[in-house]
Parts: C-alpha cells; structure tokens; sequence
C-alpha cells in the first residue's frame, strides 16, 4: 500500500508520497501545456466576466445583489466551459480532485472557528474603539447558522474554481504555501472589477483604504483556505471556512455606527485591524500548522 504526504521537514517541498485513502493532485495527468494554456484560460475567463458583471451592476444595487450574486458561479462556470472545451477538442481533459467525495470533518471546526475569531476580534476592537457599537446581538447568532448553511451552498460556485481547479493546477508545479498564496491573489483581483466598477459593492469609505484593505484581506484568507484544503483532503472546510467569513461581513446587521467611511477604514471587509487580524491568522497558519499535500476525489 501506498502513502499520500510531503516532505513535512522541508515545508517547500512537493514530492509526493502516495496513500491508501488520498490521491495526490499529481495523478491528474494533463499534459503540461495544456495546464498552463487552461489555468491562463480560466483566469482571463473569470475576469472578462467578472468585468461585465461589474459593468452591469446598477449603481444602486446594495451588496449582496443579483449581479454580484452571479459572480459566485463564475469559476465553476468557466471550469465547466475547460471541462467541455477540452472534450471536444480531444485533448485530455482530466481536472485535478476537486475534493467533493471526503467531508474532512476533522477541519470543520477550525474551518468556523479561524475566520470568526479573527473577524470578530476585529469587530470587537473597533466597538472598544467607539467606531460601532452591536444592535440585537442575540438575533444574530440565532440566525447565523442558517445563515453558514446557506452561503455554504452559495460558496460552493467560487471554490470549485480557486481552492478546486486553480489551486489543484498550481499545485502540479508549486509547492503548496506558495501555491495557496498565488490563489488568494487570484482571487482578490477577481473582486477588483465589482470595486472598482460597481457602485453599490463595498461602497463604504475610501476608495484608497477599502479596495488595497479588501486584496490583502483575500490574499490572506487564500493562506488559510489552501491549508484547509490540503490538510482536510476536502473541499467542504474551505466552503465552510468561505461562508464564516461572509457570515461575519455580509450578514451582520449588528453593527450600527454614525460614521460609516470611518468604520470602513477600521473595521469591516477592507478595514485595518481586520486587516492585520486575518494577516495574523495566515502568518500562523503559514508558520506553525503542517501541510501535507493529500488530496481525496
């Protein structure tokens, strides 16, 4: 029998070991150039979409709308499209293990625990601040687990393309820190059009604090959804991990405050202390936890 690890003394290394339960992202054989020529494609496609999304968001839509909606199921539109492509052009077209036959329970409640902990560190220092203060708290978290379930589902369009294809494409050639870190980069420019373009998303505060605040706070959180999806051989704790976090951001009418550009800067998606509350996390998950490049079809 075989073991599916990596080298955990040399945290960059991607040579794998295989294992009984887990194949490694290795085993989808693509040739190497059509690796490269999709993994182009599907990026260029998610943001050409994501453009027109943009473009045709109404000024007064309120985040979350219909359009910025659509974008969820943009990845795994454009995966679909690869998949499709790829078949009728002969080519191989397997895709790497999205992670959709193993659950990873294990990881789940580091999944949940992570992003509240530091989003809401974040939050409770801008009400320790005086910058908001908490409205009908107990409501909140009665419905906030109908609210994970939900956006659990929601997410699952998102994920199949950044933490399903992309990353598992990456991972053939770069090892997988590195890897999870060029994803979350990925994806934070993915959100840039709808920032930039759209006029009802994130429109609170400074353009020039929010929208850099809104990349890195992406960028960062790809550190700790990679982790999770290699160390959970799973896709579901990145869902779960994805739809805390929006849980928190999107889905909290608890905060209130008088001075909305202010808290924006401070607090929220794009604000600095959630800034340096989730770069802490990445840098932790970065640091200390072990990565082992396992994946589960």
């Amino acid at each position: 029998m075989n073991t599916t690890r990596t080298n955990t003394s040399d945290p960059t290394s991607t040579k794998p070991i295989r294992s009984p339960h887990h194949s490694t992202i290795d085993e989808h054989q693509a040739k190497p150039a059509n690796r490269r020529s999709r993994t182009v494609g599907f990026v260029l496609g998610c943001y050409l979409i994501a453009t027109a999304l943009a473009l045709a968001l109404p000024g007064t839509e309120q985040q979350p709308g219909p359009i910025s909606l659509l974008t969820l199921l943009v990845p795994a539109t454009v995966v679909g499209a690869i998949a499709i492509v790829g078949r009728l052009r002969h080519r191989e077209s397997s895709l790497p293990p999205f992670g959709l036959r193993h659950l990873g329970l294990r990881q789940w409640p580091i999944a949940i625990l992570l992003p509240v902990a530091a989003i809401g560190t974040s939050f409770g220092i801008a009400r320790l601040l005086g910058v908001v203060r908490f409205v009908d708290l107990g409501s909140y978290l009665l419905d906030a687990p109908i609210s994970l379930a939900v956006l659990t589902v929601l997410v699952l369009g998102e994920e199949i393309g950044w933490r399903g294809f992309l990353f598992g494409e990456l991972l053939t050639t770069t090892p997988p820190r590195r890897a999870a870190l060029i994803v979350g980069i990925v994806q934070a420019a993915f959100h840039l059009p709808l920032l930039l373009l759209a006029a009802g998303y994130d429109s609170a505060g400074s353009r020039w604090i929010v929208v850099p605040g809104v990349m890195v706070v992406i960028s960062a959180a790809g550190v700790v959804f990679g982790w999770l999806r290699i160390r959970s051989a799973s896709l579901y704790p990145v869902l779960l991990a994805h739809a805390a976090v929006n849980v928190c951001l999107l889905e909290a009418p608890t905060l209130v405050t008088d001075r909305p550009a202010l808290a924006a800067a401070v607090t929220g998606e794009g604000g600095i202390i959630t800034v340096l509350t989730v770069i802490a996390a990445a840098t932790t998950v970065w640091r200390l936890a072990t990565w082992t490049l396992a994946f589960n079809h």
